[in-house]
Parts: structure tokens; sequence; C-alpha cells
């Protein structure tokens, strides 16, 4: 087992290694060459207030698919028919984040790009550090196209901030999920529990537990406390709950060396050695060991909540709920991420019109049905009054939709790609063993050597 679980994170960290020498690669030669050509274009000084954004065709580059794309797609033709300009928003399906950033890599070169485009707050400041995405600020603030301050207000504005880098806007979210501790609460009855683990002692006495007396429903006789992939989200959650942080608040150096991320990992290292966690290696792993009754508790998305209900169903058919992650911070601190939209730099009314689409469709109203249709969270606090039948329907949703200003952000720096892998891999080799000092001191080294180049 153990010659196994090498071999698989041999080739895990090889590949991560070949996409972070190719990102700098790609990155090196769009710098190279715009010095051929004399630097960045600066962007040009335009007055919003007089650009006309009437008759704009947009292209917005998404990574959904299915569903959401679909319902997307009736928002987008919504939009195209209310508006009073004329603007027509045609969504295209461009891949997944990963050949989404690409190609905006090769077209920031080239010059070609959509006129909207998904992308995490990381790569959106890389969009605009390389003239490829612009400033939202003047937009949100415009006399005559902004927003009101009414509507500046209603976003959650810790969601608003995470897009924002030394006052620039560099992109908008239209939606946020939130880290999630999911639980088996039948098994937790039975070990004497009837409510979730608030503090990390007695998180980590219930995995120890959970291994010793497995679940009634569980007819394996494998029982463990935790199932977590090595990933920098589940350890940022962790070090959010004990206090602590990936960066400092000025964003200028990392704090991988903490006391808190020390704290995290040796009790994940506590742990395994225990037998009470298993490190996850494929996708869906842990849902399927947690649907079948055989994990207490496991990490994910708050848009998993239906695919989570929906394997439960079709496995064990025991009662589950979700919960903020265990706390040493006065009130619980949740990890809040997701995807944003850039305005890529176009034209002035190009850009205009991408930017009314986005105050458009993160109205309450349209944020409501987008969060229906996608699971995701909406960015506004007004779309809860929108959302009252959906809640009723939908009980854990609801309950974590009130966690919602508890949210905290990673790191939205360029480079934070490259150092979530980095964080994987250091994650990895304290778990099994290496000298924690020495781990977590390289760690911090490469970390911040990504914050210069």
């Amino acid at each position: 087992m153990r010659y196994t679980m090498d071999v698989q994170w041999f080739f895990v960290v090889r590949q991560s290694l070949l996409k972070e020498s190719m990102n700098k690669y790609i990155w090196g030669m769009v710098w190279i060459f715009a010095a051929c050509r004399g630097e960045v274009d600066p962007p040009v000084v335009v007055d919003i207030e007089q650009v006309d954004p009437s008759g704009q065709e947009l292209v917005f580059w998404y990574q959904h698919t299915l569903k959401r794309e679909d319902r997307l797609n009736d928002l987008l033709a919504e939009f195209n028919a209310g508006n009073v300009y004329g603007i027509s928003v045609r969504g295209e399906y461009a891949g997944g984040y990963t050949d989404i950033y690409n190609k905006m890599v090769v077209g920031i070169q080239g010059g070609i790009l959509p006129a909207l485009v998904v992308a995490y707050n990381n790569q959106a400041n890389a969009y605009f550090a390389n003239g490829g995405a612009v400033d939202l600020a003047p937009y949100m603030s415009s006399v005559q196209w902004g927003l009101t301050a009414e509507a500046r207000q209603d976003y959650y504005g810790d969601f608003l901030a995470q897009d924002r880098f030394d006052g620039v806007q560099v992109a908008l979210p239209p939606n946020r999920s939130l880290e999630l501790l999911y639980y088996n609460a039948d098994w937790l009855r039975e070990l004497g529990h009837h409510r979730p683990p608030e503090d990390w002692a007695t998180f980590v006495a219930l995995c120890r537990r959970a291994q010793a007396v497995p679940f009634s429903k569980n007819g394996s006789g494998r029982s463990l406390g935790w199932v977590l992939p090595a990933d920098a989200s589940h350890l940022a959650s962790m070090v959010f709950g004990l206090g602590g942080g990936f960066i400092d608040e000025q964003q200028r150096a990392y704090t991988l060396d903490s006391p808190e991320v020390r704290e995290a990992l040796l009790m994940l290292r506590e742990l395994v050695v225990d037998g009470a966690l298993e490190l996850a290696f494929e996708s869906g792993e842990a849902l399927r060991n947690f649907s079948a009754g055989k994990v207490l508790f496991f990490l994910s998305s708050s848009t998993g909540i239906p695919h989570v209900e929906s394997a439960v169903a079709a496995g064990s058919g025991f009662n589950w709920q979700v919960a903020p992650l265990p706390h040493s911070t006065p009130e619980p601190v949740l990890n809040v991420y997701g995807a944003s939209v850039a305005v890529c730099r176009t034209t002035a009314a190009k850009q205009l019109a991408a930017w009314l689409f986005l105050k458009w469709f993160t109205e309450p109203e349209q944020q409501a049905r987008w969060a229906e249709a996608s699971g995701y969270f909406p960015v506004r606090k007004g779309a809860a009054e929108h959302l009252q039948a959906y809640f009723a329907e939908h009980p854990r949703y609801e309950q974590a939709f009130t966690w919602l200003d508890a949210g905290r952000g990673e790191p939205g720096v360029r480079g934070y790609t490259r150092v979530r892998r980095l964080i994987a891999e250091a994650m990895m080799g304290v778990i099994e063993g290496e000298d924690m000092d020495t781990a977590l001191a390289d760690l911090q080294q490469r970390a911040d050597a990504t914050l210069t180049q």
C-alpha cells in the first residue's frame, strides 16, 4: 500500500512540476515578445462617461457545462433581449480553468481576446499585469454606469476584496463557495455526540473514536474518522480555523512556516500514524467512502451538497449534515473561494458593455436564479429574499448560506497557482514523515520567490 501511494504521488508531483515549468515558460515568452515590440502597451485613458456601449457584440469565455451552461445561456439570452443598448453577449465554453488560462496567455500576446473571461483572482491579477484585463474600479464608481451606494453595500465586501489588489479591481465575483465539514450525524450520535465538533481537540478525538467504533450501517469493517486529499485549500481551511493564514495582510510575504500551519500538519500526521485518517488520491474517493458509511468526516465545497445527497441516498442512507470546520478562533472562519469574471482589455465600448453585463448579472434577481441552477452562493445579500422557496427545499444550503459573512479567501497574488502545488507537495512530505522544519523553510522560500517573478 505504501509503495502504491509513493508511485501515485510521484506522478502527481511530476505532473505539477511540469505544469509549473510550462506556465513559467509561457509567461516568460509573453514578456520576451512584449519587450521585443516595446513593452506591454499602456492602457489608453478614456472618459468612461463619454463612451457609448450601444450595439457591442461580446464573447464570454467560461468553463461551465451541462445544466450550468444551459442556465447561463438562458440568462445571456435574457440580457441580450432586455438591455436597452442592444448589447449582445455570446457564451463560449473554452475548456477548464487551465485551458482558459493558457488561451488567455496566447491571446494577450496575439491581441485577440474575449470581452469577458472566467478567472480565479490570481489569474485575473496576472492578466491585468500583462495588459490583458482592465481595472473595474472606475466602472464601479462611474456616475453614469456605476453602482449606487446601496448596491455596493449589498455585495459581500470580502468577496469584492478578493479581487482587489493595490486598489485595482481586477475582476468581479459572480458567485462563491464555502469549504464545509460534511459529517455522518447518525454515526456521531452513536459515538455519544449530538453536535458537530466545534474545536480541534474534539474533532481529533472523534476521528480516533470512529476508527475504533464503526458505523452501524457499515458492513465492510473498514472504519475511518477522515479521508482527505493533499490539497492547499483543505490545509488553508484548517489554518484559518486555527487563527492563521497563508499570506500577510499586505500580500507581500507568505506565512507558510507559521505556528498554525505547523499545528495543522502535525494534527494530520498524527491522525495518519494512528490510522484514523487516510489520504485520498482518486477523484471522488472521499465521497465514496463517506456515502458508504466508512468515514465520519470529509471536507468539500458547498457546491457538493446535492452530490452528497444523491450519493448517500444510493449508499447507506444515513442522516448527514454540514458544519463549519472546527476552530480555535472566537467564531468560525470558513474558506470562501470561486472564480470571478474579468473584463478583457479590448475597446472602450466593448469594455463598458462587458461591465454593464457583469453589473446586471450580479443583481439580486439574477444572482438568485444563478444560485439555484449552479449550487453556488450569490455575491449579493439581497438575493436571499428571492431564494426563500429554494431554502425551504434545500435546508443544508440555507444553513451554509448563513455562514457567508464568516468567509475568508486564500491568497490572490500572481503565482499562487504554483504555490498551491508547492503546498500540496510539502503537505504530503510532512505527513509521510519528512522533517517539518526543513520542509516548511523550503516551502516558505520557494513560495516567496514567486512574488518577485
